[in-house]
């Protein structure tokens, strides 16, 4: 008897202990590309500038319980790009650059979490605010031995079965090589997706209404939602597509969902202050709306946010400041730099066709007008005072800017790499009188955050590899 009594002891402890085993059914992964710690804290100051006081005023992201670091590097280079470090994310493998969850000789596919959790009974969403076909959301429904792809990586959206894809558009809906007539929006039709692109239509989407592509209204020649600082009023945001992919995917079997805030990574590629901070901002009121929901389900809601990379190098301080850094002054920045540059550029053209090109090259009056009405840079009483020197290397870049793009130039790349001149220029000289320096227009390789809310979130915390966030997170996820 006294074995039996020990047997049955230990069965229960058994049970107990593995009914007592921390589950996370709902599951939120939020990606900021290019987000590291700079772009966060930079974020936060300027909100506290804005109020004329020193500190920060803490992004909802930053109040995670649990966090930690993680290297980023890939199996071919110890700089990563978003295809590698996707896939070493969602499928626990190191992996070479440019390669979608594949192995670096691409002879097989890697499974991914999401693809795991949809065999679990889980649904799935992926939300991006560049294209749907862009790397990091494609890592979880594409298997490309490139990421540029993106043809075949629409084709393999299509039929991913996946519930719920919203944001940005497609890069190639066609085969751009003409070999396959399949249209992807047209498969994803014929595969049950139902398409939206208007806004409408989004705003009476319900649940119950199955399988949903929805392509954001505003997307442009890049395929990609507005940078938040150029968003209207009434523009869809990254936090409504998110709030409305909760009301799609909810249900007893749960969800797993990954919502990128793409366009960080883009802005830092164009060294955009002012742009960054915006989407950073975009990004965590995403986050806000996955806490909403964690608060009425505590016990099985995981969420977890990182970045893929750092992007632009950024860092607050420059050789050109002092201690005395002041962020409010991206205030007057009345657009992303993409956007001021497309406009730059219509000018320009209308008075080289009214006036000829040796004279308006000759007269940058023109251009140092424009800047100062779309970001303040030259005007004093905001404190963005022009000196002769930064005259002298605005116009400099100004005549600059006329000439064809010599990429083989070393030093002409370090200082404008493939952006205009002058624009790339203005935007270097107000991010160092705000008291932000960038080093590159390209990846880095520094270590990015990793936060963590809700159930297992403790399994988050450390300095360990990319890869092992794929491990600690199946370890979580219900079965």
């Amino acid at each position: 008897m006294r074995k039996w009594g020990k047997f049955i002891i230990l069965l229960m402890a058994i049970i107990l202990s593995a009914c007592g085993k921390p589950e996370a059914k709902y599951i939120f992964f939020f990606i900021g590309d290019g987000m590291g710690s700079v772009q966060v804290n930079a974020a936060e100051r300027y909100l506290a500038s804005l109020e004329d006081r020193n500190g920060i005023v803490p992004l909802a992201m930053n109040l995670a319980p649990a966090t930690g670091y993680i290297t980023t590097y890939s199996q071919s280079n110890y700089i990563t790009d978003s295809g590698a470090a996707i896939t070493a994310m969602a499928t626990g493998n190191k992996t070479s650059n440019q390669t979608l969850s594949m192995d670096a000789e691409h002879r097989y596919p890697y499974k991914t979490i999401a693809e795991t959790a949809k065999e679990r009974g889980m649904k799935i969403g992926i939300i991006s605010t560049v294209d749907i076909d862009h790397a990091t959301p494609a890592g979880y429904y594409a298997h490309q031995p490139k990421r540029s792809n993106y043809y075949e990586i629409g084709i393999q959206l299509a039929n991913s079965n996946f519930d719920f894809f919203g944001g940005g558009g497609f890069r190639n809906i066609t085969d751009p090589k003409g070999i396959d007539s399949i249209n992807v929006i047209d498969l994803a039709k014929q595969n049950d997706y139902l398409y939206i692109n208007n806004a409408t239509a989004f705003k009476y989407l319900e649940s119950g209404a199955g399988k949903v592509l929805f392509v954001h209204p505003d997307v442009s020649d890049d395929y990609a939602m507005p940078y938040s600082i150029d968003m209207d009023d009434g523009s869809i945001t990254l936090s409504q597509i998110t709030e409305k992919a909760i009301d799609m995917l909810d249900n007893p079997d749960g969800f797993f969902m990954m919502v990128e805030g793409g366009k960080i990574d883009w802005a830092c590629h164009g060294n955009d202050a002012a742009t960054t901070i915006h989407d950073v901002l975009a990004f965590d009121e995403a986050i806000k709306v996955a806490l909403k929901f964690y608060s009425k389900h505590k016990n099985n809601t995981l969420i977890i946010i990182t970045a893929d990379h750092e992007c632009g190098g950024m860092t607050m301080g420059t050789s050109y400041g002092d201690s005395n850094m002041d962020l409010s002054k991206l205030q007057w920045q009345s657009g992303s730099f993409t956007e001021l540059t497309r406009e730059y550029h219509e000018i320009r053209t209308g008075l080289i066709n009214e006036l000829g090109e040796d004279t308006v090259k000759t007269d940058p009056s023109w251009a140092l007008n424009f800047i100062l009405e779309q970001t303040g840079l030259g005007d004093e009483s905001k404190g963005l005072a022009i000196n002769d020197y930064e005259k002298e290397e605005l116009l400099i870049a100004y005549v600059k800017s006329f000439d064809e793009k010599n990429y083989k130039d070393h030093t002409e790349y370090i200082m404008y790499g493939s952006y205009d001149a002058f624009m790339i220029t203005a935007s270097h000289m107000l991010s160092r009188k705000v008291g932000i320096g960038w080093t590159t227009f390209s990846h880095t390789a520094v270590p990015i955050p990793i936060r963590a809310f809700g159930v297992g979130a403790e399994k988050f915390t450390g300095y360990y590899d990319n890869t092992e966030v794929y491990s600690r997170l199946l370890g979580i996820m219900a079965k």
